[in-house]
């Protein structure tokens, strides 16, 4: 049984366009599926749970972006049942869907889904009882994360399919304002002290943040997370290192480190900013792990 979670205001409107193009192949199918449309947020996991536990899905199609996305796999991880996944893209940074190679054109990604003929099993991160397919970050990107969400111009230019600028126009915004700070990363026991560190990601794709290449090596079904670390950098050597992030070059630069490992944890004076997928959560101690190969997908 197939189930369908459509975020109507994924991408400035961009879920409902999308599942209004979409909907009548299901239909003309004929295959029999369940749709629910998400009304408020945090509400797409309690739907994802609800399609598997009453409806007795085993694949869910969730329509919208990496929040939509998140959304899904973590009702997916709480019914602790075997149902797989797959996404139609429409959101602003469709992060996801670029770390998978799955299709920005609707009707061919949900071609891709249908013929269940590219399905893998990745990996998972586990913080603080909630899972994160991308990445989990704290630090300087969690706060430009936070503001972009908050923004009225990432609504403006998702109305232009430029919603990824959302984030660079937030870097700039947050640089001035953000103080580092001095953490101790612990990677699978190997305990690190890192001063004026600006952020720290753990990544299961190479890109977030709408395209950039944050861990250019990262492959989401090896067991392990990429952890990029930045530090020791001036605000406005910050800046002119930046614009490497889209290609990745950023990994030649003396103030970016590199480590990979199965647990993460960071420690520093006060609370940072956290994010999971693109998705402020609460600030706290991180303690991360990678759950290997916990979720198929349709790629």
């Amino acid at each position: 049984m197939l189930g369908v979670i459509v975020n109507p205001v994924s991408g400035n409107g961009t879920g409902l366009k999308v599942w209004r193009e979409i909907e009548p192949t299901l239909r003309r199918l004929g295959a029999p599926f369940h749709v629910r449309m998400t009304s408020g947020e945090g509400e797409v996991e309690k739907l994802s749970k609800e399609l598997i536990q009453k409806e007795g899905v085993n694949k869910i199609i969730a329509v919208g972006g990496d929040g939509t996305v998140r959304g899904v796999i973590n009702g997916i991880y709480e019914s602790n049942q075997d149902c797989r996944f797959g996404l139609v893209p429409a959101g602003s940074g469709n992060d996801f869907a670029r770390g998978h190679g799955i299709p920005m054109k609707p009707l061919q990604a949900l071609e891709r889904i249908l013929s269940e003929k590219g399905e893998k099993r990745i990996d998972l991160i586990l913080l603080n009882g909630e899972v994160a397919a991308n990445s989990i970050g704290a630090g300087f990107d969690a706060q430009v994360a936070k503001i972009t969400d908050q923004a009225v111009y990432k609504a403006w230019l998702n109305q232009y399919k430029l919603g990824a600028l959302a984030y660079i126009i937030s870097v700039i915004r947050v640089v001035f304002t953000y103080q580092p700070r001095d953490i101790v990363l612990n990677v699978d026991g190997l305990e690190v002290r890192l001063k004026a560190v600006w952020l720290v990601v753990a990544a299961n794709i190479p890109n977030y943040g709408g395209g950039m290449l944050i861990c250019p090596d990262a492959i989401p079904d090896d067991g392990i997370a990429d952890i990029c670390v930045v530090s020791g950098m001036s605000r406005f050597g910050l800046l002119a290192a930046f614009p490497k992030i889209f290609t990745g070059a950023h990994r030649h630069h003396p103030g970016v480190r590199f480590y990979r490992g199965k647990q993460v944890t960071i420690q520093a004076a006060g609370q940072l900013p956290v994010h999971a997928d693109g998705e402020s959560v609460a600030p706290t101690t991180i303690s991360a792990q990678v759950i290997e190969k916990r979720l198929t997908i349709f790629v």
